[in-house]
C-alpha cells in the first residue's frame, strides 16, 4: 500500500484555498431517486426545493449558486491523481521560485493571517493567484518586486478547475 504523500505548510494552505475558492454541487443519496449523485438540481418550483440529482424525473431546474467545495468536501474528497497533481505542481514552484518566496520572507514585510505562516501565504497566494482570483501575490502582501515575479510564475502553470465527478471525488 503507497504512503500518504507528506504535504508542507505551502502545500496545506493551496489546498485549503483551493478548497473555499471554488464551487460545485453536494454529493450523496438523491432523495427523488436514491442514486448518489452530484445534487445540482430543484424539483418543479411548486415543490419543497431539495436538492435532487439531473436524471430526468428527479430535479429539472439547475441550482444557480452552488456551494464553496469546503462546505461540502476536505482534502480526503480530493481524487488521489488529483491531489498527486496539486502536490507537484506545489512542489514545483517551491523548487522553482523558492528563492524569490524566501527573499521577500526574510525582508519581515510578507503579511499573513492567523491560519498560516509565511510559506502558508505563498501557497494561499500561488491557488489565488494562478486562478486568476481577486487577491494573490500582487495585492500587497508581498514586495512589489516579489509579487510581480511569484504573478507571472503562477500564471504560466495555468489554471485547475475543479469539479465533483459522478464518483463524489473531487477532479481536475
Amino acid at each position: 500500500m503507497n504512503e500518504p504523500a507528506k504535504i508542507d505548510g505551502f502545500t496545506q494552505a493551496y489546498i485549503t484555498a483551493a478548497l473555499w475558492s471554488s464551487s460545485d454541487y453536494d454529493f450523496g443519496p438523491c432523495p427523488c431517486c436514491g442514486k448518489d449523485a452530484v445534487l445540482s438540481h430543484y424539483p418543479e418550483p411548486e415543490f419543497d426545493q431539495v436538492p435532487m440529482c439531473s436524471d430526468p424525473g428527479c430535479g429539472v431546474v439547475q441550482i444557480d449558486n452552488p456551494d464553496p467545495l469546503d462546505q461540502h468536501y476536505s482534502q480526503s474528497d480530493i481524487g488521489p491523481e488529483t491531489l498527486a497533481k496539486m502536490i507537484a505542481d506545489c512542489a514545483r514552484f517551491q523548487s522553482e521560485q523558492g528563492d524569490t518566496i524566501r527573499a521577500a520572507i526574510e525582508t519581515g514585510e510578507v503579511k499573513c493571517g492567523p491560519d498560516f505562516d509565511e510559506w502558508g501565504r505563498a501557497g494561499h497566494d500561488f491557488w489565488l493567484t494562478r486562478e486568476g482570483h481577486g487577491a494573490g501575490f500582487w495585492d500587497g502582501d508581498w514586495s512589489e518586486e516579489a509579487g510581480e515575479k511569484l504573478t507571472e510564475a503562477s500564471k504560466a502553470f495555468g489554471t485547475f478547475d475543479l469539479s465533483v465527478g459522478s464518483d463524489g471525488k473531487i477532479h481536475h
